[in-house]
């Protein structure tokens, strides 16, 4: 098990937790901003970027984190993962599997391929 990749998954629950915190003090502000009918534009632009930073980048960088502990702790993916949105499994094939197989070369093996990857999720 890797400790790294322990504190990476902390700081990322945390990272979400963080930017959460600031959309709520941001949307305090667009309600306070709209009530004295001022503009808004650049504070939903910003509330947008970080909301998206959130449920994007955040978001599944935790979930390859978290495979990528599974994988190097020899956790079957089906008992991590039951099933995944079909539209869902581009993102996961491209961006989620990149991402655990540069965690696990980095922090366990470095030689580890994709179809190793691909056979540990489809089996």
């Amino acid at each position: 098990m890797s400790i790294e990749l322990k504190i990476k998954s902390k700081h990322l629950g945390l990272e979400a937790k963080v930017i959460k915190f600031e959309e709520a003090k941001l949307k305090q502000q667009l309600r306070w901003l709209r009530k004295h009918q001022e503009s808004v534009h650049k504070l939903e632009r910003k509330l947008n970027s970080i909301t998206q930073h959130r449920k994007w980048d955040v978001r599944n960088e935790n979930r390859a984190t978290f495979l990528a502990r599974a994988y190097i702790s020899g956790v079957p993916y089906k008992t991590v993962e039951n099933k995944r949105k079909p539209e869902n499994e581009y993102t996961f094939r491209i961006y989620v599997l990149q991402r655990v197989q540069a965690m696990v070369n980095r922090y366990h093996n470095n030689n580890i391929t994709k179809e190793a990857l691909e056979e540990w999720v489809n089996v």
